[in-house]
């Protein structure tokens, strides 16, 4: 389960959540928080079978410190296509705003009124 919210201040680590200190000095490589980057707060509860829970165990077996997660996690989601973002975006729009929009065209509004008023377009 995920929750997103805008930074208000730093958060201290703690496990199974993401902090976003060091953000701001961080490369430029693909996915990892670029100069004029918008931060976010991200908090995971991520269950013991997960990708990323393994991926933290392997990094306290190899005795690395000082990792900033978040980083990692940026980069990961730069991974993801395009289509997914899209998908999800539509798949989580209201029909109420969708509607709004399509009043907003002038050509998808006179289509709509069309089907209103039983008219084919």
């Amino acid at each position: 389960m995920t929750e997103v919210a805008k930074e208000g201040k730093k958060r201290s680590k703690s496990a199974g959540e993401t902090t976003d200190e060091g953000l701001e000095g961080s490369d430029a490589r693909v996915g990892a928080q670029a100069a004029g980057g918008r931060k976010i707060r991200l908090n995971l509860v991520e269950d013991e079978s997960s990708a990323l829970f393994h991926f933290q165990n392997a990094l306290k077996d190899r005795g690395i410190k000082n990792l900033e997660i978040s980083d990692i996690i940026s980069e990961a989601l730069a991974t993801v296509p395009q289509e997914w973002w899209d998908t999800k975006l539509e798949e989580l729009t209201p029909l109420e705003w969708k509607l709004h929009a399509a009043l907003g065209n002038p050509e998808m509004r006179a289509k709509l009124m069309s089907l209103l008023e039983g008219k084919k377009a």
